[in-house]
């Protein structure tokens, strides 16, 4: 059965904050302990059922360094969606995601977006509020606020379903 909507979802955020981690949890239910940067991109795919609809989120997993800027734009081209995302042990990941947001602005044609606050299994190294988060969230008109553990598989699916309720409408 062919999917009912198909929305191409881009990630964004700085190296580390867990993009990949993200991906790999959701898609292949799998988290892997030794970090490895994303060097270029991977595109993963998942397929989701919800009510009467088959959803297929096509996920392109960008390297968050600046060296990947080129590539992040084009491969932004046509996105639906994205995750913006931050490591809430990060305090400088957090400071960067308006940056991350004006570039998904630039790169798209103002594609819709939830923003991720990542790593909540490391709650005692915590410098991001979730309330900083939350108010971010608003301030960008981001379509949803979530905080995630891909570690502890803490989130993902809600905000992924939370996601496609919006994108579907």
């Amino acid at each position: 059965m062919e999917p009912t909507y198909r929305f191409k979802i881009i990630l964004y955020g700085n190296a580390a904050v867990g993009k990949t981690s993200i991906v790999n949890r959701y898609v292949n239910n799998k988290f892997e302990e030794d970090y490895i940067s994303t060097l270029g991109y991977n595109v993963l795919e998942k397929i989701i059922e919800m009510g009467n609809n088959r959803i297929s989120f096509l996920i392109f997993d960008i390297g968050g360094q600046e060296q990947f800027t080129e590539l992040r734009k084009q491969y932004s081209k046509g996105a639906n969606a994205a995750l913006i995302m931050y490591d809430i042990t990060n305090r400088d990941s957090f400071e960067n995601v308006r940056n991350w947001y004006n570039d998904l602005m630039e790169f798209t044609d103002g594609a819709r977006f939830i923003l991720i606050g990542n790593k909540v299994d490391l709650v005692d190294q915590r410098v991001v509020t979730i309330q900083e988060g939350e108010d971010l969230s608003l301030e960008l008109f981001a379509d949803g606020f979530f905080e995630t553990s891909a570690k502890e598989n803490i989130g993902i699916d809600h905000a992924f379903l939370t996601f496609a309720k919006v994108l579907v409408g």
